[in-house]
């Protein structure tokens, strides 16, 4: 049988092994004499504790395994960076300083990088510079400290989720959003010290297609051009006196919380002309 894959050069068998979780990548070393040091120049970091075989450890036994993995990983491929770094790991108390450290150098050398989405330990802080890696495309953080967001400037980025984050200072939202008009899809939820008042003019966002929040972080007119709108917060609490005078008009799909409001329900309703699944929580009080 011939060996198809071997014939390929450094390049393209790297970018195919970038899409596998690191531990496979690393695996990889023991195929021959040239695989043995290929894994260091894969592109990506890719450490999932839902997709591991860890099912026999319990919580902290398996964060220990991952970050302990994940700092072999780092120091193995020196200062090489990444384009892709995917860390989804459970938060563990014995998680090292130079672990931290390793995390948080890859994370600011890799200024290149397309895809970032860590969700790992508060004690891990993201640098500042992370918000104007003008390559990014999708950035995903959760259970994470961000060290500012004082300035943001991605201009390629689609996607971005901000899940349970903890920011020393406030978090401007018209800002963060202004920094990022491609964006397409947009998840906030339960990030403390955030800033819902619009203090600036705000650049609309024509490619914005998804939005699920946990509070009202603007004028509901920002989203006025969204095909999925879920709203995770109680209206009748937020927005008591609401009234729209303008349509949803590209809405399909929409979710959200109340408290027996219905006329706040029917205003809303009466505005989205092409709304074809409506699913309401009743919020109990």
């Amino acid at each position: 049988m011939v060996d198809l894959i071997s014939s390929l050069p450094d390049e393209i068998i790297c970018y195919v092994l970038s899409f596998l979780p690191s531990q496979q990548v690393v695996a990889t070393s023991v195929l021959s004499k040239r695989w043995n040091l290929l894994w260091r120049s894969v592109p990506s970091l890719d450490f999932d504790t839902d997709i591991e075989d860890f099912g026999h450890l319990n919580h902290q036994k398996i964060s220990n395994a991952v970050y302990s993995s994940v700092y072999s990983f780092l120091v193995g491929r020196g200062d090489k960076p990444f384009y892709r770094i995917r860390l989804r790991c459970y938060p563990s108390i014995d998680i090292t300083e130079s672990i931290k450290t390793q995390i948080r150098t890859a994370v600011s050398g890799s200024d290149k990088v397309e895809i970032l989405d860590l969700k790992c330990d508060w004690d891990i802080v993201i640098p500042s510079m992370v918000f104007s890696f003008k390559t990014l495309v999708e950035l995903k953080l959760e259970d994470i400290t961000i060290e500012d967001m004082s300035f943001v400037d991605l201009p390629l980025l689609k996607i971005l989720h901000l899940k349970c984050i903890i920011s020393p200072i406030e978090i401007d939202v018209s800002q963060l959003l202004t920094g990022c008009p491609n964006l397409e899809v947009l998840e906030v939820f339960e990030v403390w010290h955030l800033d819902c008042e619009t203090k600036r003019k705000f650049i609309r966002l024509p490619k914005l297609v998804r939005v699920s929040i946990d509070e009202p972080l603007l004028p509901l007119e920002i989203f006025k051009d969204v095909e999925v709108l879920k709203f995770y917060y109680v209206m009748h609490i937020f927005q008591p006196n609401l009234y729209l005078n303008f349509d949803f008009r590209n809405l399909v799909q929409l979710q959200l919380k109340v408290i027996l409001e219905w006329v706040l329900v029917l205003e809303v309703l009466n505005h989205c002309p092409k709304l074809q699944s409506l699913v309401i929580w009743i919020h109990k009080v």
